[in-house]
């Protein structure tokens, strides 16, 4: 009897401490590293000055000329591998007006605070409440390096949270896509996603909004010149970004080939989009179709996947996979380590697509009027 009730405690306490091992590898894993991670990326950035590189070189100098009335976009044929490059589009420098009334310095820190903070509401609005889930979140590092640079992207996760979250309201929708859209062109597939959840209304909305901001160069450069400009910045960059244009060139496919793969890959997407109104698709058709696409970018996959998984698992932890590779710039990578990041994000695109199976019809039908009990 006396063996009998030790063995009894023995496996008791053996499974307690099983299951506070687990609690205990719960919070390393998911609360203490990411904070160490974070703040490892914040001690590096100030070290190096490189904290909001791309806002403190590029977004905030051109914002402080824009508002002194001073013309700030290059014309069509500059060259853009000689930094920096005043082509932000002007409902960015207008979005980032304010800051321009803080030092520099506090202004990159803020930048970097804003979009970590933007990225955490994004989740939450689309039904994130496994804090687990925030925490592998900022160890992917397409959310941890874009306090390195600032490129807006966790806004336009903002945005697009907040789109998908009022599919149903088509100005609100299509107000929250069509900034968006104003602030990055490249995320103008979200707005087929609206065509095919049957918001016309909010794509047209959508549509006007980033037609019209394209409008406020106008005190500035011409329309044209602007569009010819970004269409030089693509030009620059194309074969040295995360694409699948990046990976054909990087393997030796001549320009002509590799832009073909890329636009049927592109419209593949689009088309599925339209057919099946896939939210994750129409995120992954406009990071296919972007002429420049750096390591951040691939954040704003976690908005759908956070739609069709708002609770932890495997699926979370691919893009970890990720790390080690170069966030931004000429020469990010070879082919190798584009491929990597590509069949990284296109299994998790996959998950979320297969995960919305089934959820198309309630996208695409408003709330059911509450009925009053009989």
């Amino acid at each position: 009897g006396v063996r009998r009730r030790v063995g009894v405690v023995s496996t008791g306490t053996d499974a307690g401490l099983a299951v506070a091992a687990r609690r205990i590898g719960t919070l390393v894993c998911f609360g203490a590293l990411p904070v160490a991670v974070l703040a490892t990326m914040l001690v590096v950035g100030l070290d190096t000055d490189s904290i909001s590189a791309d806002f403190h070189h590029e977004l905030y100098p051109q914002t402080e000329e824009m508002l002194a009335g001073r013309n700030p976009y290059p014309p069509p044929d500059f060259d853009p591998t000689v930094a920096p490059n005043f082509i932000w589009p002007p409902a960015a420098a207008i979005l980032v007006a304010p800051l321009t009334l803080l030092p520099l310095g506090a202004a990159d820190l803020v930048m970097a605070a804003i979009g970590l903070a933007c990225f955490m509401a994004a989740l939450w609005i689309v039904g994130v409440r496994d804090w687990r889930v925030f925490g592998v979140v900022l160890l992917w590092p397409s959310v941890a390096g874009e306090m390195r640079v600032s490129h807006l992207t966790p806004i336009i996760a903002l945005l697009l949270a907040f789109a998908w979250a009022r599919r149903h309201h088509p100005v609100r929708a299509g107000l929250y896509v069509g900034a968006a859209t104003a602030l990055k062109f490249f995320v103008w597939p979200v707005a087929v996603w609206l065509v095919a959840i049957r918001r016309p209304v909010a794509a047209t909305v959508a549509a006007v909004v980033g037609a019209l901001s394209l409008l406020l160069v106008l005190p500035f450069t011409g329309v044209g010149d602007y569009a010819r400009s970004l269409m030089t910045l693509g030009r620059a960059f194309d074969q040295d970004t995360y694409t699948l244009f990046g990976l054909a060139t990087q393997l030796g496919a001549g320009d002509t080939a590799a832009r073909a793969t890329t636009v049927l890959a592109g419209a593949a997407l689009v088309l599925v989009t339209l057919r099946t109104g896939s939210f994750a698709c129409a995120v992954a058709s406009a990071l296919v179709l972007s002429p420049i696409v750096w390591l951040d970018y691939f954040a704003l996959v976690a908005v759908p996947l956070a739609v069709v998984t708002p609770r932890l698992s495997a699926v979370w932890l691919l893009p970890l996979a990720t790390w080690g590779l170069t966030g931004a710039g000429l020469g990010i990578g070879d082919a190798l380590d584009i491929a990597r990041l590509l069949v990284v994000f296109g299994l998790v695109v996959g998950a979320t697509v297969w995960g919305e199976r089934g959820r198309e019809p309630a996208l695409a039908r408003p709330p059911a009027p509450h009925q009053p009990a009989s």
